[in-house]
């Protein structure tokens, strides 16, 4: 089976791609590769040259193209306009050209942050999954997987782990309800893109993933505070709004402007779907994440 992998320099898609390698039925694999090259070197492997903010182009790869998975994406960006360009327009462009090489089996790894009103970024993975859904897969399974840990990055519950392990000091973020969080163990998302990969479902299939637990911002520095011996720093979320705000009509960033609505915004859903619920281990119990 040839399948082209994109976000493979990411630590989720790192770890989808090291599993597609162990695998005999996956022949060939081409990885999309953009400004970071990946770590891995493999027999199997093909590299190929992509940015998904200007043309796209995968003439290099042999048809047919049996798979592709997508996970790819722009996160956190100043410039809201490069979620929309990368996201949306670059995720069509890349659908359109696997189709020209005969593909059509499509993965693409969205979030639950995908609803209107949360956000450019949140928007633009709406977008990109109606895009997709109005072309035609024989299967198409879209993913929404909730706030991930696990792999080192420097983003988003990563960070905090970081800041209490390292610095032994971790936000707690209070005075909005809606801040909340499912979190999830990158080993059960790559369990899960594997699970459904290998289910050969048929159409378009949209599923949730999240961590077993729900928690609050108090709720998580507490779990981390006790892990790592670390100092809770209470932070009041409305004046911290205020704050980045400010900061941001200064021309300084130490949150880009859309984060702020993806953290207190809608979310597609709380708890897993039905298909990947079973997979789920308890990575982050009461006494701290693992």
């Amino acid at each position: 089976m040839r399948v082209l992998i994109t976000g493979a320099s990411s630590a989720p898609g790192e770890r989808v791609l090291n599993r597609l390698l162990e695998q005999a039925e996956y022949s060939e694999i081409w990885c999309g590769v953009n400004r970071r090259d990946v770590s891995v070197t493999h027999p199997k492997l093909r590299r190929l040259p992509l940015n998904l903010a200007s043309s796209v182009s995968l003439e290099t790869i042999p048809k047919p193209l049996d798979l592709v998975i997508h996970i790819a994406a722009v996160t956190h960006a100043v410039d809201e306009g490069t979620y929309r360009e990368v996201n949306l327009q670059g995720t069509k462009r890349l659908a359109e050209q696997a189709q020209a090489l005969g593909c059509r089996r499509f993965f693409y790894v969205s979030t639950r942050c995908a609803v209107a009103g949360n956000g450019a970024y949140g928007e633009s993975k709406l977008a990109a999954e109606e895009a997709l859904k109005k072309m035609t897969w024989d299967s198409l399974l879209i993913l929404q997987p909730a706030e991930l840990y696990g792999g080192g990055s420097r983003e988003g519950l990563d960070k905090f782990v970081s800041l209490a392990a390292r610095l032994h000091v971790v936000p707690l973020l209070w005075g909005n309800q809606n801040i909340q969080f499912a979190p999830l163990h990158l080993d059960d998302f790559v369990e899960c893109v594997f699970r459904l990969i290998g289910s050969d479902a048929k159409g378009v299939k949209i599923v949730e993933l999240c961590g077993p637990e729900r928690l609050n911002g108090a709720t998580l520095a507490l779990r981390l505070a006790r892990k790592y011996i670390a100092a809770p720093l209470p932070v009041w979320w409305p004046a911290a709004t205020l704050l980045l705000k400010a900061l941001g009509a200064l021309g300084f960033h130490p949150a880009t402007p859309d984060q702020i609505s993806r953290l207190v915004g809608p979310k597609t859903a709380s708890v897993s779907s039905e298909e990947c619920r079973s997979s789920q281990m308890i990575r982050f119990p009461q006494n701290g994440m693992v």
